[in-house]
């Protein structure tokens, strides 16, 4: 029985992942067009980093290099069909090295069983995994380097194994700047924390790894990191905010969009705390379960071992982190804290499978992961819900038709408010559009992106702008009045402004 079941969870685990592009099947994800379109251009012309003369706002594609490079080595039959499931492979791999530990730790089938189900039902995973993306890979290499800390710190692993942790260790800076922000802040803390110079020193080792690999690529990658950190310094106020509505030039003094991830009052806290608990609340569970059994000091059963301490304090150590990340304003530049349970399901998966697994739980544990479990499939289906009615995580057939029509438009500058749509029209339109922030260049974005601080006229002369995409409802009226309107076609409920 318990075979069946080691094949049935992963299988289960990629199904719900797929789900989501049957609910979406002409497209789902507003990053997976960018990659497309990166790795499309290296693997035609072979130039790294790869020119995408449709973002005007860009100057170099400066991203972290590993991820498009690995999925450009793909056949470009594989590429080309499965480019939409990648992820989930990628999320798929991460998912059998957790149930491997989990047997290194415990030695139980049930505790492997157990890891698998609380990792296929994590909201973030199946949200996040429906593009083409690097963190999955990024968080994937940070479990590894883990995985050998302990090996290495508390098993007297081999010394060669440090060659082990500095070629990941520079495969992460090279993958994802958040992960990198995660992995630093863990090594630093960590090291003070535990009195160990050894993991204050792979902040370093990490720089010298990625500048080796990348022979020296990564100076322009530090660039970037650097660049969007401060852009979003200066900015954080107005993420996720309406780009129109609190535009200084066209919005209403104190207006604040209902949904941005930073409103302020009482609103803004209880929406950043349903998204640090809604994406991944099993990171928060196990730690207040692990507290409450190593904290009752009983050593009949609640044997803490090595690897127990170990995993305690690097789940803390990431949920610090995203705490500190979504409250404290100074650290709100290194993004969104929520998106960090991205990594946080490892260590707490692991966490309950020597909790549950290893037989150091009581009622209250049960109880507590239990609920979280409940709590886990209503977020499925609310995130479910929510992709069905929305008009920015997805396409759907009136913005499929928008695409065509504007492909077969003359050729012209697009600008879309929302922003979410820019890296789909230049893909499938192949048009120039009024974007970057994916690489270098957010001075040349800081004008037009998170808010508007040029008039639209402006803007139109500056960028030479022929179309603006939107929908009914979004853009106020004395916003439309000021557009040099040409033509106006209608799609559902989107709207195509030709200008003149």
């Amino acid at each position: 029985m318990e075979i069946y079941l080691l094949i049935a969870i992963p299988f289960f685990s990629v199904m719900l992942r797929l789900l989501p592009h049957l609910v979406a099947p002409q497209g789902i994800g507003v990053d997976h067009w960018y990659w497309k379109a990166y790795i499309e251009k290296y693997r035609t012309t072979g130039k790294f980093p790869p020119d995408l003369p449709q973002y005007l706002l860009e100057q170099h594609q400066w991203y972290p290099p590993v991820f498009p490079l690995l999925m450009a080595i793909l056949p470009e039959t594989v590429f080309e069909k499965y480019s939409h499931i990648l992820a989930v492979f990628i999320d798929l791999f991460r998912m059998i090295l957790l149930m491997l530990a989990a047997y290194w730790f415990t030695g139980r089938i049930n505790s492997v069983l157990a890891v698998g189900l609380v990792y296929s039902i994590t909201p973030i995973l199946i949200m996040y995994n429906v593009q083409l993306n690097p963190r999955g890979l990024a968080a994937l290499f940070l479990d590894v380097i883990v995985l050998l800390l302990i090996w290495l710190i508390w098993h007297d692993g081999p010394f060669w194994c440090w060659g082990l942790v500095a070629l990941v260790s520079g495969l992460i800076l090279l993958t994802h700047k958040m992960t990198t922000q995660l992995f630093w802040f863990a090594c630093t803390f960590g090291g003070v924390l535990f009195y160990d110079w050894r993991l204050i020193m792979l902040v370093p080792l990490s720089i010298v790894s990625a500048l080796i690999l990348s022979k020296g690529f990564y100076f322009n990658v530090f660039k970037a990191h650097w660049d969007i950190v401060s852009f979003w310094n200066r900015n954080w106020r107005w993420m996720t905010g309406h780009p129109v509505l609190e535009s200084p030039i066209y919005g209403t003094p104190g207006y604040e969009t209902p949904g941005k991830y930073f409103r302020t009052g009482f609103k803004g806290l209880i929406r950043r705390l349903q998204y640090l608990l809604g994406f991944n609340p099993w990171g928060w569970a196990v730690l207040v379960a692990s507290l409450w059994m190593y904290g009752k000091f009983d050593p009949m059963h609640t044997r803490l071992t090595i690897e127990d301490a170990w995993m305690v304090q690097w789940l803390g150590l990431i949920l610090l982190f995203m705490l500190m990340t979504t409250f404290i304003p100074l650290m709100r530049c290194l993004g969104n804290g929520y998106l960090y349970g991205y990594n946080a399901i490892f260590p707490a998966a692991l966490l309950i499978a020597m909790i549950w697994g290893g037989l150091k739980h009581d009622k209250v544990v049960e109880y507590i992961l239990y609920g979280t479990f409940l709590f886990c499939l209503i977020g499925i289906a609310y995130y479910f819900w929510t992709l069905k009615h929305s008009k920015t995580q997805k396409l759907d057939e009136d913005m499929d038709d928008v695409l065509k029509h504007l492909k077969g438009m003359p050729d012209g500058v697009v600008m879309c408010l929302p922003n979410h749509w820019h890296d789909v029209v230049a893909y499938k339109t192949k048009k120039k559009v009024l974007y970057g922030g994916h690489g270098f260049g957010f001075k040349l974005l800081e004008p037009i992106f998170p808010r508007l601080l040029k008039s639209v006229s402006e803007i139109i002369a500056d960028y030479q702008v022929k179309y603006i995409l939107s929908y009914e409802g979004y853009l106020p009226e004395h916003f439309i009045n000021e557009l040099p309107v040409d033509a106006l076609k209608p799609f559902g409920d989107y709207r195509l402004y030709s200008l003149k």
